[in-house]
């Protein structure tokens, strides 16, 4: 393994006194430095100088602080990580690297971890404290603080984020003259789509059926400012203008000075490889991915290519197809085949909701965002709809399924309210005939183009095929996918495709209502099979 280039290690210069003299590298470090905003927030790429520039925040602020009565200039400041591992690795060991304990004073290792740190009339108390989990927010309530640095904000309930924006102020007390300036500033590398912050900054749409009232928490704040760095690297795509074949240094990339290089390439380029590409768009591309645990049960499922750019919309020239789950986890998904091409145009997702709540959800949301396909919100103008051929439903089959408690089936509520759901075409729910028809649809094309095509709206369903619905880690067959909350919109998406005849598609034959469809077909046990008849 060839060493780090000698000559592009650099080193931090001190002033006659010890003092770091300190330059960001980057425009959008500048501009995060010279922000005044009470709460601000930096995202960026690996070794993007994130760190290093909430270190000297607290440093430079602790010196503009106006001197007490007794002429020092006193401040108290937290830094958060979600783990004393964590803190005492990177976070602590970053600090220290600028601010050593034989320039700036005495550093106590026990927890809460503190430095003292003393140079000139500069007294600053800066305390580290691990708090990953909601109840741990008695740490920051015992104490008074001027502001507070959270590291990889990634990993932190906003819980605690809220938690500590409300602590920030009120140290020193007004009668020694207050705060000259508090604050709250956070860094953190692209967090996945499933975190609080983005939906916060509107990088990650709020579910169409989020309650306006629920909505109202979920509005970036005024006077808060948000700042994301550049990629580290550029791709090169192939032909096809799609496909990633290789990447490059992005000259506008920050930080560029310390990042180290190894046989005269920057390190970024030396550490993509092996990685897989989700894990490049997140550590070096500075993108939102989706969450990943496990092997992805769609990998061919590309988001430069099977979603869309702008939000896709209900289309009246064509049927409204809807993909049920049930249980008490109900999900459904929306789409319109389009000149033999999926549209997938909106979902919804219940949590411990019975088929009698998530039904008049799933009429509301048909109502509100297929305008002219129900004349009403009512029973009536839905089954004239579904009577016309308008609107199909295909449900998870074993939605007849009587229970213990009760005769009455999913299917029965459903059509209480208009909705007669037809079962999907499954035989005996078979989850590897329901995987291969995603696969077919993900896979095709018609005219150049991929016959799959996602609205950005459709988030939950997205993060599902980007890799949230997966196989359990260690399971090298492959067989049953791991049973989450990502797992019912994908169950809903394979009935939705069986049912509106993607399965007749995948093996050569035409969809019900297609011209050549009256061919005989076999059935097993009531449902048929996606055999051809020899």
């Amino acid at each position: 393994m060839t060493d780090v280039d000698a000559e592009d290690r650099p080193r931090i210069e001190r002033d006659a006194d010890g003092r770091p003299i300190y330059e960001p590298d980057g425009k959008v470090l500048r501009g995060f430095l010279l922000s005044n905003a009470r709460v601000r927030i930096i995202r960026g790429p690996i070794r993007s100088g994130t760190s290093s520039a909430c270190c000297m925040e607290i440093y430079r602020r602790a010196c503009e602080q106006a001197p007490g009565p007794d002429g020092l200039r006193r401040s108290r400041w937290f830094v958060i990580r979600n783990s004393y591992p964590e803190l005492q690795r990177s976070t602590v060991k970053t600090w220290l690297d600028w601010f050593p304990e034989r320039d700036f004073g005495r550093f106590t290792w026990s927890k809460p971890m503190v430095h003292y740190l003393r140079k000139g009339d500069v007294l600053a108390e800066v305390v580290f404290l691990a708090l990953d989990k909601p109840e741990d927010v008695s740490k920051l309530r015992s104490t008074e603080w001027t502001g507070g640095w959270i590291n990889e904000l990634q990993y932190i309930p906003k819980e605690v984020f809220d938690e500590a924006e409300s602590r920030i102020g009120y140290y020193p007390a007004v009668k020694d003259g207050g705060a000259t300036w508090s604050g709250l500033f956070a860094d953190l590398n692209s967090p996945t789509e499933d975190h609080w912050l983005p939906r916060l900054t509107g990088e990650v749409p709020l579910p169409e059926d989020m309650p306006e009232e629920e909505q109202a928490e979920w509005v970036w704040p005024e006077g808060w400012e948000y700042f994301v760095q550049p990629p580290g690297l550029i791709e090169v795509f192939g032909a096809d203008g799609k496909t990633v074949v290789d990447y490059k240094l992005n000259p506008e990339a920050e930080n560029l000075k310390w990042i180290p290089k190894i046989g005269g390439r920057p390190l970024y380029l030396e550490t993509i490889k092996g990685k897989s590409k989700r894990w490049i768009d997140s550590s070096i591309m500075n993108r939102i991915t989706a969450p990943i645990d496990g092997q992805a049960v769609w990998p061919m499922f590309r988001e430069e290519t099977h979603v869309a750019k702008e939000l896709l919309r209900y289309n009246a020239n064509w049927p409204v197809e809807v993909g049920l789950d049930f249980g008490r986890r109900p999900a459904a998904v929306f789409g319109q085949i389009i000149n033999d091409r999926w549209q997938i145009i909106g979902e919804l997702v219940g949590s411990d909701q019975g088929a009698s709540v998530f039904a008049p959800r799933v009429r509301r949301w048909l109502y509100q965002h297929c305008p002219g396909l129900l004349d009403g919100e009512d029973t009536e103008s839905v089954e004239k709809a579904v009577r016309y051929g308008r609107l199909r439903l295909h449900g998870d089959p074993k939605g007849q399924d009587k229970t213990q408690a009760s005769d009455v089936t999913a299917y029965d509520v459903f059509a209480s309210f208009g909705m007669s759901v037809r079962p999907a075409p499954v035989p005996t729910n078979d989850i590897a005939t329901r995987l291969e028809v995603v696969e077919y649809a993900l896979n095709t094309m018609r005219d150049g183009a991929p016959r799959f095509l996602l609205s950005p709206s459709v988030v939950t369903l997205k993060m599902a095929m980007a890799g949230g619905y997966r196989f359990k880690k260690g399971d090298d067959q492959r067989t049953v996918p791991v049973k989450d909350r990502y797992s019912d919109i994908a169950d809903a998406l394979q009935y939705l495709l069986l049912g509106a005849g993607e399965g007749r598609a995948m093996v050569g034959r035409p969809r019900p209502g297609e011209a050549g469809s009256n061919q005989p077909v076999k059935w097993y046990r009531g449902a048929r099979s996606l055999r051809r008849v020899s």
